[in-house]
C-alpha cells in the first residue's frame, strides 16, 4: 500500500499551525502573538508603522519562503485555508480548473485602491485571517458554549455574546466557503483572496515547483487530485500560480511523474490588453469607492450617539482607515464592552469594533485590546496613561435621573466611576451627579450601572480624537440615606 507521505505530513503541521492559531486567539491568553504570522494582517501593520521585529521577520521570512517553495502558506499557515479543507473532508475528486487571472487581481486592484481611497471594508471582508476570527468569535465559541452548557462544563473563555451584525457576517462567510469548498475545492483562495492573489504573484518566480515530467501518462490521478485545480494531466501543465501546495498530487502519482524540483527556465508572462484595461478599470473602480466611501460612507446615522471607539485607536479617521474587523480585540475584551458595529461609524466602517456599555463598560485596569491588535489599528499605550485616556465623554439627563425625578437616593453613576468624573451633590432631600468633564475618559462605567431605561441618565459619547485627560482624583465615598437598601 502507498503511503502518502507528503499529504501526512502536510495534514500533521497544518493541524499544529490551526491548534496553535485557535489557541492562541481563544484559550491562551497572552500568546496572541502567534497571530504575526498572518501575512495580510503583517503587512497592514507595517504600513501603520505600528509594528515590532517579530512582525518584520515574519513577513520577511513568509515572502523569502514564497519565493523559494511556492504558496505553502496557504496549506499549512493560514487558518482560512485550513478551514476550508476541513470542509472538504471527504469530497475525494477535484477537476482542472481555469486559472480566473482577471478576475483574482480585479478583485485585489479594487481592494488595494479602496484602501488607499480610505475605505477598508473590502479588505476586511476579504481577509482570511480576519474571516477566521469572525468564524471563531461568533460560531465556534457560541457552539462551544452551547456544549459545555450540556454537559455543565466549567471552562472558560466561551461564547463572546456577538453582535447582530457579527453573526450575520461570520455565518454569511462560513457558508459561503462551505459551498465553494465543496464545489471547487480552494476557489476561494484563487479568486477572491487577497492575500492568495499576493502569494500567488510572488510563486510565479518560485524557485521550486510542482512539475509534471516526460515520465506522465496523462492519466489524470493528479489532476482529480489537486483541490486548487491547477494541474492540466492531458497538456501536462501545473500553473503554479494556483498552486497551493498541498502535495496531494504527489502522492497520487503512480508513475513518478510529477516533481516537486526546480525546472529551470523562466515562464513568459504576457498579460493580454483586454486583461489589462480590466483589471485597471477594477483598480480605478476600487479608488473612487474608497475616496466616495471615506467622504460620505464615515458617518454615523444622524441623530445616534457618535460610537466609542476602543482604546489606542486615535482619531475617528484613522481607526477607520486602519482596522480590518478581525475581532482579535472583541475576544480578548475583559469587560465584554466590545463588539462588532453595524452602522454606527457609517457605511465605511461596517462591522469595525465599538463600546456598547449595554453589554459592559471598558475596564479600568486592562489593555487586552491594544496588546492583541494585529493590524497597527489601535496603538499600544501603557498601562498609567491608558487610565487617562479620554474615549469619550459623559452626557447627564438629569429629567430622567431617579434622584431628581423620584427624589429618590441612587449614586450609582459615582459609585462606579473610576477617575471621581461624577460627584453627587445636594439636591432638595437628595444628591444628584455632577459631571467633572476635565476627569471623564468614556470607559461606560457609570452608564452600563444606571437603572433608567431605556435610555440611561448618563450616556457616553464618543469622541472623534482620544487625548489624556487630567489625573483622577479620589473622591470621599458618598453616604446615602437609604443606603442600607442600595440594590447595587
Amino acid at each position: 500500500m502507498r503511503i502518502p507521505v507528503y499529504r501526512t505530513a502536510r495534514i500533521l503541521i497544518a493541524a499544529l499551525s490551526f491548534i496553535l492559531f485557535l489557541s492562541a486567539t481563544w484559550f491562551w491568553k497572552g500568546y496572541e502573538g502567534f497571530y504575526a504570522g498572518q501575512i495580510g494582517s503583517d503587512l497592514l501593520k507595517i504600513a501603520a508603522g505600528r509594528f515590532t521585529v517579530g512582525v518584520l521577520v515574519a513577513s520577511a521570512v513568509i515572502v523569502v519562503l514564497t519565493l523559494l517553495f511556492g504558496r505553502f502558506y496557504c496549506s499549512v499557515v493560514c487558518p482560512l485555508g485550513i478551514l476550508q479543507d476541513f470542509l472538504m473532508i471527504f469530497k475525494r475528486r477535484f477537476g482542472k480548473q481555469k486559472s480566473y487571472r482577471i478576475l483574482r487581481y480585479s478583485v485585489f486592484g479594487f481592494v488595494i485602491a479602496a484602501l488607499l481611497g480610505g475605505f477598508i471594508l473590502p479588505l476586511a471582508l476579504l481577509m482570511p485571517s480576519s474571516n477566521f476570527l469572525m468564524i471563531e468569535n461568533n460560531i465556534f465559541r457560541k457552539i462551544w458554549q452551547m456544549v459545555s452548557n450540556l454537559f455543565e462544563l466549567d471552562i472558560p473563555n466561551q461564547a463572546i455574546n456577538p453582535a447582530v451584525s457579527g453573526f450575520i457576517a461570520a455565518w454569511a462567510v462560513f457558508v459561503l466557503l462551505l459551498v465553494l469548498a465543496r464545489w471547487r475545492g480552494r476557489i476561494y483562495c484563487n479568486t477572491l483572496c487577497p492575500v492568495g492573489a499576493l502569494l500567488g504573484l510572488l510563486s510565479r518566480t518560485a524557485r521550486y515547483k510542482v512539475t509534471l515530467t516526460d515520465a506522465c501518462v496523462s492519466c489524470g490521478a493528479c489532476e482529480r487530485a489537486c483541490k486548487s485545480g491547477c494541474i492540466d494531466a492531458k497538456n501536462k501543465t501545473v500553473n503554479n500560480e494556483n498552486c497551493v501546495m498541498c502535495l496531494n498530487c504527489l502522492d497520487k502519482c503512480k508513475f513518478n511523474a510529477l516533481k516537486y524540483m526546480y525546472p529551470g527556465g523562466k515562464q513568459e508572462l504576457s498579460v493580454a490588453r483586454r486583461n489589462f484595461l480590466i483589471a485597471g478599470g477594477s483598480v480605478a473602480g476600487g479608488l473612487a469607492a474608497g475616496v466616495v466611501v471615506s467622504k460620505l460612507g464615515g458617518k454615523a446615522a444622524s441623530g445616534e450617539v457618535p460610537p466609542v471607539m476602543p482604546p489606542g485607536a486615535g482619531s475617528l479617521e484613522e481607526f477607520q482607515r486602519k482596522c480590518v474587523s478581525c475581532g482579535l480585540c472583541i475576544g480578548a475584551c475583559k469587560g465584554h464592552v466590545l463588539t462588532h458595529s453595524s452602522l454606527q461609524y457609517g457605511i465605511g466602517g461596517i462591522l469595525q469594533p465599538y463600546l456598547n456599555f449595554k453589554r459592559g463598560a471598558c475596564e479600568f485596569n486592562c489593555t487586552n485590546c491594544m496588546d492583541v491588535c494585529p493590524c497597527g489599528a489601535l496603538e499600544k499605550i501603557p498601562l498609567p496613561e491608558k487610565k487617562r485616556l479620554r474615549l469619550g465623554l459623559v452626557h447627564y439627563n438629569r429629567s430622567v435621573c431617579i434622584p431628581f425625578v423620584d427624589g429618590t437616593d441612587c449614586g450609582a453613576c459615582s459609585e462606579h466611576c473610576p477617575v471621581g468624573a461624577l460627584e453627587m451633590v445636594p439636591y432638595k432631600e437628595t444628591k444628584i451627579p455632577h459631571v467633572h468633564e476635565n476627569l471623564c475618559i468614556g470607559c461606560g462605567a457609570c452608564q452600563n450601572i444606571c437603572p433608567v431605561t431605556p435610555t440611561p441618565a448618563v450616556v457616553v459619547h464618543g469622541v472623534s480624537k482620544q487625548f489624556l485627560v487630567e489625573k483622577p482624583k479620589q473622591t470621599a465615598t458618598v453616604k446615602l440615606k437609604a443606603e442600607e437598601d442600595f440594590p447595587f
